[in-house]
């Protein structure tokens, strides 16, 4: 399929009328340091003669002031500042300074996909090559890319290096629903296990009051992370689990399933839910304060999240009123699966590239050298020495931030440490001592979820030949599942009237040359290992 019809025909995709338009454009972005930037010249060099960088990056911290960001420029005389805002407004405002050239010297956090280091990087010089870089200025980041198989999953086809490796310890199931158990003590009902007792659950939830505030009419019975909505993967309850992408593993082999009946059935379902107010009915246009909020104001009896401190926090020692929901079978699928995201470790390599618009690019890498010295790393994800992180006995002891002074809890909260989206260096295995210990919630969920796992879609690199058309083909797909996923839940168009019509217009945009190159890359993987 030529690239121009994709799109031609991307173009006359319809939207989602009015159900997605908007989202996010309310919000205004902040500038990380607080501070007003400083001048800087065309050779990377500030007013005051010291580097500058800066980075466009989705984050959510209110004040984008960050403890191990102002260390680290202290450490090695360069300053990083952050662009940041939402991912969604974040996301629209990087393809607006793609297309007119104005993008900053990185681009970090969740912004950047596979197809993008090949469009980008490969094909358009956009992303410098970062490899040479990376050897001679920045040695802690080239030990991370000489661990087992890192460097050959960082390596695009054409043989660079266009990102900082991320190598994280990770957990199998990233997003899944949790439920509040509060909630269900409160209306009498015990964990549902099929998607007829959890229906019968949100019903109670609606129309009680479950929260037990004195108002029966503010719960909301479901709720979803509006960045990571992970709709796709609730249809493994009817046999159909999959990425945003609408491929999974069945038994060891990768599928396609985003046009089956499964798939379908999980649509009508999750549309039931919502025709009867059981699902947030600003799901598809709120940002991630609005949900934030909502959710600490206890108004969500279920959740699709990472984690319930995620939008209510609690502190260590405490154990959070939420339990993840059991992958619920479903009157005809009595072997329900879950998407699979990880096999326990993940190397992330979109989480960072420097652009060609980077005027000092042996700075950038000597600032994120410094991020990957062990102790700085270990610091952004559990906190400042001296403050919550003690070294002891040979290792770390974490104590609550709760312990802190008031005026002093906020300011070294682990969102304000670091743009936690941005990558850095915490060893495979490490754990601090917490005193007290912190529940882990991923941990129950992952016992919870294990025998019902889809494994993990291989990651994969489109052929060099194929880079573009298939990005665009990818992207293309996407869209269109969202957009129309999204619409037939609400209720704005019948899934059954236009399943065949949408199922045909996936073929349009090139399903099949899609899942053909996804098969062949998957052959090879598997062969070269």
């Amino acid at each position: 399929m030529k690239r121009r019809k994709v799109a031609a025909m991307l173009a006359c995709t319809m939207l989602a009328s009015g159900l997605l338009a908007g989202c996010g454009s309310d919000e205004s972005s902040s500038t990380a340091e607080g501070e007003t930037a400083e001048s800087t010249s065309e050779d990377g060099e500030t007013s005051e003669g010291s580097a500058s960088f800066t980075v466009l990056v989705d984050d959510n911290s209110s004040t984008g002031e960050y403890r191990m960001v102002e260390a680290i420029n202290e450490q090695t005389g360069i300053t990083m500042t952050t662009e940041q805002y939402p991912n969604e407004l974040a996301t629209e405002k990087l393809s607006l300074a793609l297309s007119a050239g104005s993008y900053p010297d990185c681009i970090g956090g969740w912004l950047i996909q596979d197809t993008d280091i090949l469009k980008y990087g490969m094909n358009q010089q956009l992303f410098v090559p970062l490899e040479d870089y990376i050897e001679e200025y920045a040695p802690n980041i080239q030990k991370v890319l000489e661990m087992d198989g890192v460097r050959e999953a960082m390596t695009a086809p054409d043989g660079h290096i266009y990102s900082i490796p991320y190598v994280v310890e990770a957990p199998l199931v990233d997003y899944q629903i949790i439920v509040n158990t509060e909630w269900l003590k409160n209306v009498g009902m015990e964990m549902p296990t099929t998607t007829e007792e959890f229906e019968a659950v949100l019903k109670a939830f609606k129309e009680q009051d479950a929260n037990g505030n004195g108002d029966p009419n503010d719960e909301i019975p479901l709720g979803f992370d509006p960045d990571n909505m992970n709709i796709t993967y609730m249809m493994g309850w009817f046999g159909a689990s999959c990425d945003e992408f609408g491929m999974t593993m069945d038994d060891g082999e990768l599928k396609f399933v985003a046009n089956t009946d499964e798939f379908k059935e999980g649509v009508k379902y999750l549309n039931g839910l919502y025709s009867q107010g059981l699902i947030d009915n600003e799901a598809f246009t709120q940002d991630k304060s609005q949900w934030k909020a909502k959710g600490g104001k206890d108004l969500y009896g279920a959740v699709m999240t990472y984690a319930s401190s995620d939008y209510m926090p609690y502190n260590a020692g405490e154990t959070p009123n939420w339990e993840p929901l059991p992958v619920l079978s479903s009157p005809n699928c009595d072997d329900p699966k879950w998407y699979q995201d990880s096999e326990g470790v993940s190397i992330l390599r979109t989480q960072l590239v420097v652009t060609n618009n980077a005027k000092d690019i042996p700075s950038i890498m000597k600032w994120w050298n410094a991020v990957y010295e062990e102790e700085n790393s270990i610091q952004i994800a559990n906190g400042v020495l001296g403050k919550t992180l003690f070294k002891e006995d040979g290792g770390y002891r974490k104590i609550d931030v709760g312990t802190l002074p008031e005026d002093e809890q906020d300011y070294y909260a682990w969102a304000n440490l670091f743009p936690q989206a941005l990558p850095r260096n915490i060893p495979v295995g490490f754990k601090p001592l917490q005193d007290p210990p912190m529940f882990d919630e991923k941990a129950v969920v992952n016992e919870r979820y294990k025998d019902h796992l889809t494994g993990k879609v291989p990651a994969y690199w489109v052929p060099l030949e194929q880079a573009d058309e298939m990005g665009e083909i990818q992207n293309a797909l996407k869209e269109y599942m969202e957009q129309c996923v999204a619409k037939w839940i609400a209720g704005q168009a019948d899934v059954d009237e236009e399943w065949d019509g949408y199922c045909d217009y996936l073929e349009t945009l090139g399903l099949q040359d899609y899942i053909d190159m996804r098969l062949e890359t998957a052959a090879e993987a598997q062969s070269a290992e």
